[in-house]
């Protein structure tokens, strides 16, 4: 998949999320037009841009903003040093995200559940960024 593939794949979700494009838009604080743009490989959405978006999506937004960034550097020098820069962190955080999951789950299990209806507490519903 290219990279205006996957960013289509990304402004889809986050649009189903925020009901439009120009809902979108709307919620990042930018024109709907740079939307448009985006879709169509007119522009290209900056990896802050796209963090949002995966916000909204209910995607991790800091691996979005990561890989974006190194996309902006592909075949580059600084995306190879970016590249190596991430893979090490990566595999540190990785180890420490396996380790406090597996922590959160056991004390998870210790603490009695709810039964009641819980809020609406999905990412991107009723989420705006700019005042």
């Amino acid at each position: 998949m290219n990279h205006l593939e996957e960013l289509n794949v990304l402004i889809d979700r986050a649009s189903a999320i925020a009901g439009s494009d120009a809902k979108l838009a709307r919620t990042m604080g930018v024109p709907p037009q740079h939307v448009s743009n985006w879709r169509h490989g007119h522009k290209t959405a900056t990896p802050a841009d796209q963090a949002l978006m995966a916000h909204v999506a209910g995607l991790d937004p800091v691996v979005t903003l990561a890989r974006a960034t190194v996309q902006q550097y592909e075949g580059k020098p600084k995306g190879d040093a970016l590249m190596k820069a991430l893979g090490k962190a990566s595999r540190l955080t990785g180890a420490v995200a396996g380790f406090v999951g597996a922590v959160a789950l056991a004390i998870s299990s210790l603490v009695p559940t709810r039964t009641e209806a819980a809020p609406d507490l999905r990412l991107g519903s009723n989420v705006s960024y700019v005042k």
